[in-house]
């Protein structure tokens, strides 16, 4: 029994402890707190470290960017302990070095107290710390009584340039290419408004103009077909994604609908179809998405994920807004009104937004191939062999359930549960198509591939047209190959790097003379693949004279499993706040839908084109005019924020953008428009960038091959370029094509583009640089490819002109666009007697004037 002190004594311990805790905060806490963490968190900075306060009781418990720093008698769930007991491998503090088990304890005690703490003074504020400044190229049209843009351009009373050189601007403004010597004499018979109208409408109209205008907007999107970094590899049908360019620049595809279809081509409830309606366009243009430069031996899923997703947020944003919303990946925007959290919002849509190896028949191909299709007989299935599994083994499963498999294609079409996927299944080897299963994390080291099939190409379509593909991290990482069209055998790889990453698996027949058979994929820890019995045999397949409609292969968008992403704390995939949902851009004031299923792509697109978001159009019209003029009304053409520059003519640039608008946004009706203006007119001089140079030598040198369309030719590859992932070297000449024909190899690119300012293909670059430094000249004086176009111009203008007087003539007026002046036609006479007509032709193609147009 307890005497009557002590129970004095226990009525008094609440008030004692309460005395106490605080002395134990006051001797224990805040000597450490102030010792070791108010150099970073107190209130003497004007942003403290992680946003996070230590020297203020309501602000430790409000907490930083990583929330709350504790729950009160709950060491074990505040973040405040995580970060202190170093158990965090991407947060752990103090940075100097951990704190003593002992002192540990106590902060454990500490919070198991309640965390009690004297200190009165208050938490700071947790306003939003990004600009809230509305950008001024988010406001509405301004709308003035000027019916011309030679009303609002002030132009001084300098003489504008003569026919002649009026004619080669716009020509080479069109398409990239000098004007033919016919052009020129027609153009001069009777130089007038009237016909300088005539001459634009037969430039839009040429199949050039799309060349010309679709490789403006390659630089937009970073475009390459190659991955760089370490090995270089290929990226699968990027070439599809230019032509798309090029017909809807010359079918003068409207740019609402265009950003719809860069945006959600794949998504649209009605797509649009081909010139000659075997394949559909609108989805190649979501190739744009994936242009970017690919880390090949990735360490870390998450944080390879996450970079990928800040660059396409990086081109979307300039490309079409004008806007650097990457800079709010790890903060606010420091300028522009652009929180975090939009950034997140667009980064949810992005992380439900993948890339796949598609079939993009046509409606009307896909009923011609079902029709020849139903002319055949389908072999009988293959049953799959029997497996001995060991513990460590894992087998894929149904090849034909359509929830862990989706078909593409007429190819497999009759897989059937427990059967082998042969692509000859339907009775042909013609038909082509994929199957693609659901991601997982590669658990194992070794992938074992039960296969059989006929031995593929393996110099085309990156990794051959008949091959089983790992593809990790959105990378394909391993190609699997039959190496018997009548028996399994089995295909072995270790997965060193793609252990852990996240993976999923295409079996891909694009051969239409050949087949591909898988029988079972087992992914396990042993080196040797496990024992089989009841090995199948394959079935042989009847003769037919059935003649399969071509099927049409591209890289597009899709979605899968969407889903909103958690705020990133200073852009860590590995320090994750509250979840964003997906959604747009708060700084522009546009209503849009809420994303209720999906990525949200048909959300964003219909965002960007509504009528009532200025910002698109702005940035497109004034992207159109600085083509034209060699700078923009707006010189910063990719950022329209508070850091980019104010417009030179606001009046003049919202004309542009309501003229436009008002003619269902037509390109070719904004710069015919442009063009017939006496601004255009203006004198001025700009040089030709990398690729109008070269293409105009294979022009005047009579080797242009005009054809459209089709894969890429490999570049030249001189000796002394060299590297991992080197190609086979394609010709000199690139087979005479145009310069947008040439492959975009990140790791060689071609040594005469670089010369003269051609972009690194990493991000958005709307305005190539213009620099002349002597490499240029010494290029021109020294590359085998100029040398051989001068050579070839030389035999040309021998065979169109022997007489040497008229032979000169002709020379300056391919190169230059007019006739020699005396002193040049007696200086050139004389040159040849001592020089052959090759070197004359090298030495105007070194000259200035050759490379600049007035």
């Amino acid at each position: 029994m307890l005497r009557l002190p002590a129970l004095i004594a226990l009525a008094a311990m609440p008030l004692l402890a309460s005395q106490s805790d605080d002395d134990f905060f006051e001797s224990k806490i805040r000597p450490v707190l102030a010792a070791k963490c108010y150099a970073c968190h107190s209130a003497k900075l004007k942003a403290p470290f992680g946003g996070l306060r230590l020297d203020s009781r309501a602000a430790l418990r409000q907490g930083g960017d990583s929330g709350p720093a504790l729950v009160e008698g709950k060491p074990d769930q505040s973040l405040l302990i995580e970060v202190i007991s170093y158990t965090n491998r991407s947060l752990q503090m103090p940075p100097t070095g951990k704190l003593p088990d002992s002192t540990i304890d106590d902060f454990k005690q500490w919070i198991r107290l309640g965390a009690p703490d004297p200190r009165t003074d208050q938490a700071p504020s947790n306003i939003a710390k990004s600009a809230t400044k509305p950008l001024w190229a988010t406001q509405p049209l301004r709308r003035r009584d000027a019916k011309s843009i030679d009303q609002l351009v002030k132009l001084s009373n300098s003489k504008p340039v003569t026919p002649r050189q009026w004619l080669r601007r716009v020509t080479y403004d069109l398409t990239g290419l000098p004007p033919t010597s016919a052009e020129l004499n027609t153009f001069l018979a009777s130089p007038s408004p009237q016909a300088e109208a005539r001459v634009i409408d037969r430039l839009l109209a040429s199949p050039q103009y799309g060349e010309r205008w679709a490789r403006h907007w390659l630089d937009l999107v970073r475009f390459a077909e190659t991955n760089g970094h370490e090995y270089d590899n290929e990226k699968l049908d990027a070439w599809r994604y230019r032509d798309y360019l090029i017909r809807a620049f010359n079918q003068d595809l409207p740019y609402n609908q265009f950003i719809r279809e860069h945006i959600a081509g794949d998504l649209l409830p009605t797509p649009r179809i081909a010139t000659g309606g075997s394949h559909l366009e609108s989805p190649l243009a979501t190739s744009f998405f994936w242009f970017g430069e690919v880390l090949n031996s990735a360490t870390d899923s998450g944080k390879t994920r996450a970079d990928r997703v800040d660059n396409q947020i990086d081109v979307l944003s300039k490309t079409f807004l004008g806007l650097t919303l990457s800079c709010a990946r790890c903060h606010d925007h420091k300028f522009d009104p652009l929180p975090t959290a939009d950034y997140y919002a667009m980064a949810g849509i992005l992380h439900s937004t993948y890339v796949r190896e598609s079939v993009i028949d046509s409606p009307a191909r896909i009923s011609e191939i079902k029709a020849a299709r139903a002319q055949l007989t389908p072999i009988p299935s293959t049953p799959r062999s029997q497996l001995t599994l060991r513990q460590t083994d894992q087998i894929q499963a149904d090849f034909s359930n359509p929830l862990e498999w989706t078909r593409a294609g007429q190819a497999f079409a009759t897989t059937t549960s427990g059967s082998v996927a042969d692509s000859r299944a339907e009775g042909s080897l013609q038909l082509v198509g994929s199957l693609t299963s659901n991601k997982f994390r590669m658990p194992k080291l070794w992938m074992h591939v039960h296969i059989a099939g006929s031995t593929p190409d393996k110099k085309i379509l990156n990794g051959g047209d008949l091959r089983v593909t790992l593809v990790a991290d959105d990378h394909k990482a391993a190609h699997f190959y039959a190496k018997d069209a009548n028996n399994f055998g089995w295909q072995t790889t270790r997965m060193t790097k793609e252990i852990g990453r996240e993976c999923y698996f295409e079996i891909v027949d694009r051969s239409r003379t050949g087949f591909l058979a898988v029988d079972q994929i087992v992914l396990s820890d042993e080196e040797t693949p496990p024992t089989l019995t009841n090995t199948p045999q394959l079935n042989t397949l009847p003769a037919t004279g059935v003649q399969i409609p071509e099927s049409a292969f591209a890289m597009q968008s899709v979605d899968e499993a969407p889903h909103d992403v958690r705020l990133h704390i200073r852009g860590s995939h590995q320090n994750l706040g509250p979840v964003v949902p997906r959604g747009m851009l708060t700084a522009i004031p546009v209503a849009s839908q809420p994303i209720k299923a999906g990525s949200g792509r048909t959300e964003l697109a219909a965002w960007l084109t509504n009528p009532a978001n200025t910002l698109p159009t702005r940035v497109l019209v004034n992207r159109i005019w600085q083509h034209h003029f060699g700078q923009g009304i707006v010189k910063s053409v990719d950022n329209f924020g508070t850091m980019g520059d104010a417009p030179a003519n606001p009046d003049l640039l919202d004309h542009l953008a309501t003229y436009f608008i008002g003619h269902n946004y037509s390109i070719k009706q904004l710069q015919r428009y442009i063009l017939l203006s006496d601004a255009y007119r203006a004198p001025s001089t700009r040089r030709l960038d990398a690729e109008s140079i070269r293409d105009a030598m294979l022009a005047i040198s009579g080797s242009l091959d005009k054809t459209l369309y089709g894969p890429s030719i490999v570049p030249f590859i001189g000796k002394y370029q060299d590297g991992r992932g080197k190609p086979v070297s394609g010709p000199l000449d690139g087979d005479n094509r145009r310069s947008i024909y040439i492959q975009v190899r990140r790791n060689f690119l071609t040594p005469l583009f670089l010369a003269f300012d051609y972009p690194v293909p990493l991000s958005t670059i709307g305005s190539r640089g213009s620099s002349t430094v002597p490499s240029q000249a010494l290029l021109l004086l020294n590359n085998a490819f100029v040398l051989e176009q001068a050579s070839r111009w030389a035999k040309s203008a021998e065979m169109q002109q022997p007489d040497p007087t008229r032979r000169i003539q002709l020379l300056f007026e391919q190169a230059f666009g007019r006739p020699p002046e005396d002193w040049e036609l007696k200086d050139s006479l004389l040159f040849t007697k001592d020089h052959d007509w090759a070197d004359l032709c090298h030495v105007l193609f070194n000259s200035a004037e050759f490379i600049y147009v007035p």
